[in-house]
């Protein structure tokens, strides 16, 4: 007994040492209950945004309406009419005293952060006190990373984030720039992406801590007002085109050019913001639109990673987490599928426990990134043999798919920025909202299963000799040059860390 007893006591001491394990969650509402990361907002007033139009007009009203304070970061800002009047707006707000934080990444925002030639603009809202303008990650500090860790280099801040007086944000898959606001009527290639608008003090402070966390990193560089004088004055085009877009989009249709009352070159520039915006026949309703239309609260939260410069990952395992606890269904919307180690595991534990899975994504025909594409064509087979709940939908219109959503058990949303792939999991920073409530989750899955009605189902079947013959796969319905080049890239295997 005495022997019995020493053994008892080492098994205490040792699971004390170790620390407790994880407890797998009841269900998908407990498990995002029990997310220790930070509070959550019980009444969080919800907007889903997967229509194009109205996430561009949910941003301008409420920037227009800021009062106080804006932050905001974008992977990719464009030299367009959408990204030249969202700066546009920015500087009108600087003008009024409005405290403006704005942070652009260097690999997504080339133009406007390369110096002597896109800075011009960033540089002209700093001549405003209440302004601070950062790029993430600069070429210049990456080369450093080359003789430390490769995925320093790639590393990005990924964040779409539209804070404005502590109160109000917009988060979600899209970037600025006309492939994520026009209506796919008026142009084709434009994305399917989701955005989530949330009216909530609590949420936004969760969503400010974010920000601040990567805005504030060290290895971030500076916009300066220019020494010398910027020479190359961008107020007029940031003037212009906060105008031109406000007037076209209230109804008002386009400026009339050549005006005698403004220089040439102020005619220049609203003849090319009037050439882009007469194709977005669509989009000239912005007088009649409400931020909310009787939208309810609903218990949200917000989680957020580092880039791999930083230490922060609540995203991560908080998913797997929830794949854990789901009981009867998830479904992914992402459109770039690489599976990483913990990805594909979770998936698979949910699979065998008799869970089923839908993984909506692109196919070679509507992906933007070929190189992830050869990575997904080379694994899916993979996937459904090893994995027989999952079913697996290609996207197969012109529009591109960039939404990045889960639905677990039709109880739990999650719309954010992070993929399913390396660079979401280890290498970009990333912002996701977390939202428990089955209406919305519901709402959230039932646009999917519109997307899908627009897709391809791929399908094997497993032999008895366990080899698997495609039924029907990406190769069935895409040109034969899109896969043969997707086939030549599936040999550059090492890559996969880091697409």
């Amino acid at each position: 007994m005495r022997q019995l007893s020493g053994y008892l006591f080492l098994i205490v001491m040792l699971i004390a040492l170790i620390g407790p394990t994880q407890t797998a969650c009841a269900n998908v509402e407990k498990c995002f209950d029990g997310i220790q990361t930070n509070s959550f907002d019980p009444d969080a007033k919800l907007r889903f945004l997967p229509d194009n139009v109205n996430s561009w007009f949910a941003r301008w009203q409420i920037l227009d309406n800021a009062k106080e304070s804006i932050d905001v970061t974008y992977f990719i800002v464009e030299q367009d009419i959408f990204g030249m009047s969202m700066l546009g707006m920015l500087y009108k707000k600087a003008k009024q005293g409005v405290r403006i934080r704005l942070m652009v990444d260097a690999r997504g925002t080339k133009g406007l952060t390369r110096k002597f030639i896109g800075q011009d603009v960033l540089q002209e809202m700093m001549k405003f006190k209440n302004v601070q303008i950062r790029v993430f990650n600069p070429v210049h500090r990456k080369l450093q990373a080359l003789f430390d860790d490769l995925r320093k280099i790639t590393a990005s801040n990924h964040d779409k984030i539209i804070l404005v007086d502590n109160e109000y944000l917009i988060t979600g898959g899209r970037n600025i720039s006309k492939n994520y606001f026009v209506d796919p009527k008026d142009l084709k290639t434009v994305y399917r992406d989701t955005d989530i608008l949330v009216q909530s003090r609590k949420v936004a402070n969760q969503a400010g801590l974010a920000f601040d966390e990567e805005f504030r990193s060290g290895g971030n560089f500076n916009i300066y007002k220019d020494v010398f004088g910027n020479t190359d004055s961008m107020s007029k085009e940031l003037e212009l085109a906060y105008n031109a877009m406000r007037r076209y989009i209230t109804g008002g249709g386009l400026f009339r050019v050549p005006s005698p009352t403004i220089s040439k070159r102020a005619n220049e520039l609203l003849k090319k913001y009037n050439d882009e915006l007469e194709e977005y026949k669509r989009m000239q309703h912005f007088a009649s639109f409400r931020l909310f239309n009787g939208e309810r609260s609903y218990p949200t939260r917000i989680l957020d990673k580092h880039s791999i410069t930083g230490s922060r990952n609540d995203i991560t395992a908080n998913l797997s987490a929830l794949m854990d606890a789901a009981e009867s269904e998830i479904i992914i919307q992402n459109p770039y599928v690489v599976l990483t180690e913990e990805a594909r595991a979770a998936i698979k534990r949910a699979s065998d426990r008799g869970v089923k899975i839908i993984i909506h994504t692109n196919s070679p025909m509507s992906s933007d990134s070929l190189l992830t594409q050869a990575m997904f064509i080379g694994d899916w087979k993979g996937i459904l043999k090893e994995m027989p709940n999952v079913r697996i939908f290609g996207y197969k219109l012109s529009t591109k798919l960039h939404s990045k959503v889960f639905v677990f058990d039709r109880k739990v949303a999650v719309i954010g920025t992070y993929n399913m792939d390396y660079v979401s999991e280890q290498i970009n920073s990333e912002v996701i909202a977390v939202v428990k409530a089955k209406s919305f989750a519901t709402q959230v899955a039932q646009k999917i299963m519109e997307d899908m009605k627009d897709s391809h189902e791929y399908k094997i079947k497993v032999e008895s000799d366990g080899s698997v013959k495609t039924l029907f796969g990406p190769e069935s319905h895409s040109d034969k040059s899109v896969i043969d080049k997707l086939n030549m890239l599936q040999k550059l295997q090492w890559l996969k860390p880091l697409i």
